[in-house]
């Protein structure tokens, strides 16, 4: 008879140990999930204080992104509650006038490792001006690819600022290098040579 009683303490204490650990699951605290990255230019150029937005298209909630007005970065600080895998978030960034987006699905690893991280979003560039005049003085001159080569050496340095980024990329290839100021020098030394053509983006 004891040994009856004693098997029914037991599946008692059994089952309060269950209904214990559905609560704790249950009540489990949320975990942060950081999703950020940088705006750029296709030519490199950071798009500096940008607009951007997240949605996840699964709730349709809109996150608050953090933005700089001395930085292309950005951030968004949330939790498991807001987010989980499978779920379809789009992100767009705008620079006033020029924009893009994309989807991207977050996955039990993105949860795991508490977030989407290194996600940049990059913004076809202006297409305004003349290729290869990107300083203050009109028309393309060695003065340009000057620009260039110290504007890349110092990077940051005022003194050497583009005045238009996109007429800067122009050989062809995405980013603002030495070369691109080597094409400007050779352009305006031999001109209407084919090899030495501009070639900033469309």
């Amino acid at each position: 008879m004891v040994k009856g009683k004693s098997i029914v303490v037991m599946l008692g204490v059994l089952v309060i140990f269950a209904a214990t650990a559905v609560v704790a699951t249950a009540t489990e605290p949320p975990t942060p999930f950081h999703i950020y990255g940088w705006v750029k230019y296709s030519n490199g150029t950071e798009v500096l204080n940008p607009n951007v937005s997240i949605t996840n298209l699964n709730t349709s909630e809109d996150y608050t992104v953090e933005t700089s007005a001395s930085y292309s970065y950005y951030q968004v600080i949330t939790s498991s509650y807001n987010v989980s895998a499978g779920n379809i978030l789009n992100l767009s960034a705008s620079d006033g006038v020029n924009s893009c987006s994309y989807e991207v699905t977050v996955t039990s690893g993105n949860m795991t490792e508490g977030g989407l991280f290194g996600q940049n979003l990059t913004i076809q560039s202006p297409q305004v001006g003349i290729c290869g005049d990107c300083d203050a003085f009109p028309g393309v001159t060695t003065n340009d690819g000057w620009l260039i080569f110290m504007n890349v050496t110092f990077p940051g340095d005022p003194r050497y600022a583009l005045v238009n980024p996109w007429a800067a990329d122009c050989d062809g290839f995405e980013g603002i290098t030495t070369n691109d100021g080597w094409l400007i020098f050779m352009n305006v030394t031999f001109p209407g040579d084919p090899r030495y053509a501009l070639q900033c983006a469309p």
